[in-house]
């Protein structure tokens, strides 16, 4: 791994910037929605070979490029002190080097907070292009996702989506549940198809205006949602008073 993709890889790889990043090289490329894309690469604005900043390029996926900025690491972080470098007694403007080769942050290393204060920037950024809440309105029957724990007792667990959905049938709304859907025909103990039918769920889920959330305990899948829907404005209801407990990291492989 190079250190470029280190260092994307700490921006975006467990972050709600983009969807479903990918990695390659100097370049990470996310999801933002349907039909847009986001690409994000280290850019060197002044000297070669000095990476000062980070692009950002909206694309969508069959029109083209949409929008791009350019966020240099000074305007977010302003000077950086290097303590007990007397080569840098009014701090120094933070940049990866590529020396040769070997590439490096030069003098002073991002902190946490950096890191953070970056991503915040990077969101408000991608945050102008993201569907709005507004935007799914209408008039009429909402399509509301059903979202509840399936693993465990698989019947108990469908049976009680069920049920779940049924009540929103009943007060005139249109349930959709990946529960009644997926599992006569993708088998939740088989890797491929459980993987295969998470993917198709938070597609569905897109086109909703409602999620809502069922159970005391909610499963990492269901944070999937969660994370899903509040990345497009998707208004979220739930039968607990309180979010049970924090989001828990994201991994290659997920239990729903």
């Amino acid at each position: 791994m190079t250190v470029y993709e280190s260092e994307l890889r700490k921006l975006f790889e467990n972050s709600d910037l983009m969807d479903r990043p990918r990695f390659s090289g100097r370049v990470c490329v996310g999801e933002l929605g349907k039909d847009l894309r986001v690409r994000a690469e280290f850019l060197s604005t002044c000297v070669a070979n000095q990476y000062d900043a980070i692009r950002l390029t909206v694309l969508n996926r069959t029109e083209g490029v949409v929008d791009r900025t350019m966020l240099r690491f000074k305007d977010v972080w302003g000077k950086k002190p290097v303590p007990g470098n007397p080569n840098f007694r009014d701090g120094v403007l933070a940049h990866l080097w590529d020396d040769r080769g070997d590439v490096d942050w030069y003098a002073y290393h991002p902190t946490a907070a950096d890191y953070d204060s970056l991503r915040q920037s990077i969101g408000q950024y991608l945050s102008m292009f993201r569907e709005r809440t507004s935007e799914r309105e209408q008039t009429g029957r909402k399509l509301v996702f059903i979202c509840a724990p399936l693993r465990g007792d698989v019947e108990k667990n469908i049976e009680f989506a069920r049920q779940k959905a049924q009540e929103v049938f009943a007060d005139g709304d249109i349930p959709v549940c990946p529960h009644l859907l997926f599992p006569p025909i993708a088998d939740p103990n088989h890797p491929e198809q459980d993987a295969k039918a998470r993917e198709m769920s938070l597609q569905l889920l897109e086109s909703c205006q409602q999620l809502n959330v069922y159970g005391p305990v909610w499963t990492e899948g269901m944070w999937d949602e969660i994370h899903h829907a509040s990345k497009l404005g998707i208004p979220m209801m739930t039968d607990q008073k309180t979010i049970g407990r924090t989001p828990p990291r994201r991994s290659d492989r997920k239990e729903r």
